[in-house]
């Protein structure tokens, strides 16, 4: 009796020990809500197929709660045991199960497989992810009987994903397996689909429409920015719809990152917006917002499950919210327009996503599956867009109303315009008869000016012909120029009808002299200089026998000056520039000038250089070798600062062939049509290129190109060269 008595007391304590070791959750009743089975589970890591058995002892196995694994306690792969026992009033009422996952699960009842979901494989590149979204399982029961529940379930995710509670572990329920229950579980996912198309439609039609508004009318921009607003929007309404559509957990997972990934960019254009409707100019502390918010997508893209990436997505998430409520505070401070129904929508919207936010936090229910949360999130979410929209259509309506009111004032001022117009026409009707009186007689007066100042044009024109004639008759003739230098040219070409340049020979003792003058001024006022200029040439060379060229032009000077009064009266720039050339001997000739060059072109061999004096500047071409010979840096006449004027007188040896010109700056100071100056150096290249040519040849060549260069441009000088031979 003893023995027996130990024996029982022994077997008591082995139950209790067990029963401390191995809860059997005990199930009374299932609500239509359903039971949640998160504690009490035996968990083993790794995998083997006897763990499935009911008759498994698994009073060894860590106790843990399937919501919160992490990679500290899951390794990617393992076994978790529940043992259930049902109370015998459920005998008649059918049940089902259904789990919440985001990875792969066998479902195992007293050993025998019930279902499965996705692929469970201890290899990650094997594993096939499931989520079921609590798709119901039947579940046949014997009341009073202990049940196991084991469920192989591989995740080789756990850690990696941030947002997702299913991500972390699964949920398993137990409810009422009817046809109501399972038609409200299609119900509330069909509501959740169909709220998240509706209400993502609604959002990109009203962007749209303001994208629209914005062509139409580009002056305002906030239209544009609520299309980009309304498009980021809704692709975060979309993402519920997703999800609830896909049974495959990566795509589930990769939908859910999807929300984390927009939410910057959809508050950084809803700050955009803000700045475009209540400032004139978007402010400096956008950028920062802007360049952070872009910071934040770039990372959660490409970074998506560090840490910092949280500490980012928080920080930007509440510097927008900040910036949102400052720009709205101070709108409704300063009164501007549409800030108290733009600030309506987004109050609405942040008391609804804070009392989610407050709801979740004290209830620990992180379901939300029920329709009704949707709606009331989609509410909050499109409270925003609706009171934009309104604004937005109100400025529109606004615009429009206060152009119909400057088209009617337009059309006003056009009527009183015509009035207006028609007394006008009555008024020049009226008038007409007398201007035409008054016209006729102005007519007669014109007229007869006219014919008053056409003879008076013809006299002058007249008078100017007559002064050509005297001019050309002092000119040294043709017959005289050919006696003094038989191959030689003259290109002389007055801007006006009478001409300020003029040329002069002479010869005296033996010596034969030529120059080449250019008078201050063209016309008529130059032409009575020229005349001055060779008569007192003519005195210096052939009264007083003056040959030396640099004596010829200190006399000219102070007789220039003498003629003209300039050392009595006030300084005159009135004078002359001048080249001049003494011929002495077939050889030899002499050179002076005023602010005027003279020029030698000679056939060389091997481009070496056959006169250089060290002063004279040279230009070598095709074998043709130009020397240029300063003249003096001041004029003949005109202002006189030194004390007295000496002008240099240069020797210079010649031989056969030689080409020596002499010019005023006429040709070089033309204009082409394209408004481009001949300048010396291309006149310069201009008379290398022809010295194969005859003089008279030359001659034409000179004047064809002249008048080509300046096409319909005016002549703007007198042009006088001359070229001669030796």
């Amino acid at each position: 009796m003893k023995n027996k008595i130990i024996v029982f007391i022994f077997l008591i304590s082995a139950n209790l020990l067990r029963a401390q070791e191995t809860y059997v959750f005990p199930i009374d009743s299932v609500p239509s809500s359903g039971i949640e089975l998160k504690d009490f589970w035996k968990f083993h890591a790794g995998d083997d197929s006897l763990w499935a058995n009911y008759n498994f002892d698994d009073s060894s196995w860590d106790t843990i709660n399937t919501e919160n694994l992490d990679s500290t306690n899951f390794k990617g792969i393992g076994w978790f045991r529940l043992h259930l026992i049902f109370d015998s009033s459920l005998i008649s009422q059918p049940l089902s199960i259904g789990i919440l996952q985001a990875s792969a699960s066998e479902i195992y009842v007293n050993g025998k497989k019930l279902i499965t979901f996705g692929k469970v494989n201890s290899d990650a590149s094997k594993e096939e992810r499931n989520y079921p979204n609590l798709l119901p399982v039947a579940l046949n029961i014997i009341p009073d009987k202990e049940y196991v529940l084991a469920i192989r379930y591989s995740n080789h995710k756990v850690g990696f994903n941030r947002n997702s509670d299913y991500g972390k572990g699964f949920m398993v329920f137990i409810f009422p397996a009817n046809e109501q229950i399972m038609s409200n579980h299609k119900y509330n996912v069909g509501i959740i689909t169909i709220s998240s198309i509706f209400f993502s439609g609604f959002i990109i039609a009203l962007g749209i429409a303001h994208l629209f508004i914005f062509f139409f009318y580009r002056a305002n921009k906030s239209n544009l920015y609520y299309f980009f607003f309304a498009t980021f929007l809704s692709l975060y309404s979309l993402s519920p719809f997703f999800q609830s559509s896909v049974s495959n957990a990566s795509f589930y997972d990769g939908f859910d990152n999807l929300e984390s990934v927009l939410f910057p960019i959809f508050l950084l254009t809803l700050i955009i917006l803000l700045h475009s409707i209540f400032y004139e100019r978007f402010q400096k502390i956008l950028l920062f917002i802007t360049i952070f918010s872009s910071v934040t997508f770039i990372f959660l893209c490409l970074f998506f499950q560090w840490k910092f990436t949280n500490i980012l997505f928080i920080s930007s998430f509440i510097l927008s919210i900040i910036e949102v409520l400052r720009v709205l505070i101070i709108a409704l401070i300063k009164k501007k327009e549409g800030s108290l129904v733009i600030g309506t929508g987004c109050s609405i919207f942040i008391l609804i996503i804070a009392g989610i936010l407050l709801y979740r936090l004290f209830t620990q229910n992180g379901d939300f599956s029920d329709p009704l949360f949707f709606l009331l999130l989609y509410f909050g979410v499109l409270s925003i867009p609706v009171c934009m929209s309104l604004y937005l259509a109100k400025q529109f309506a606004t615009t429009n109303l206060s152009l119909t009111k400057k088209l009617v004032e337009v059309e006003t001022l056009s009527a009183k315009n015509m009035e207006q117009e028609k007394e006008k026409q009555k008024i020049l009707e009226t008038q007409k008869e007398t201007l035409e009186i008054q016209v006729s007689e102005r007519t007669l007066e014109i007229v007869e000016q006219k014919k008053v100042i056409e003879e008076k044009n013809r006299d002058i024109t007249d008078s100017i012909d007559y002064a050509k004639t005297i001019q050309e008759a002092i000119l040294p003739s043709k017959e005289l120029k050919q006696q003094l230098f038989k191959d030689s040219f003259i290109l002389f070409k007055p801007k006006d009808i009478v001409s300020g340049d003029f040329y002069w020979f002479a010869e005296k003792d033996g010596k034969k002299l030529i120059a080449a003058c250019d008078c201050t001024g063209h016309g008529v006022p130059g032409a009575l200089m020229s005349m001055i200029g060779n008569n007192i040439l003519n005195q210096i060379v052939n009264e007083k026998a003056i040959t030396s060229p640099a004596e010829i032009l200190n006399n000219l000077h102070k007789e220039m000056r003498k003629t003209l009064k300039q050392e009595e009266q006030d300084e005159t720039k009135d004078g002359m520039d001048i080249a001049l050339i003494t011929f002495n001997t077939e050889t030899e000739i002499e050179f002076a000038g005023a602010q005027r060059p003279l020029w030698i072109i000679r056939k060389i061999d091997n481009g070496e250089l056959t006169m250089d004096n060290g002063a004279n500047q040279q230009l070598i071409n095709n074998n043709q070798q130009l020397t240029e010979i300063k003249g003096n840096k001041f004029g003949i006449g005109g202002m006189q600062l030194e004390t007295e004027r000496i002008f240099t007188n240069h020797k210079v040896s010649i031989s056969k062939d030689d080409c020596i010109y002499i010019f005023s700056d006429g040709y070089a100071d033309q204009f082409s049509d394209i408004n481009k100056k001949l300048m010396t150096s291309r006149f310069k290249e201009l008379l290398i290129s022809i010295q194969q040519k005859s003089m008279s040849k030359q001659e034409v060549f000179l004047n064809d190109f002249i008048e080509n260069w300046r096409g319909k441009r005016i002549q703007i000088d007198d042009i006088l060269v001359i070229g001669i031979r030796i």
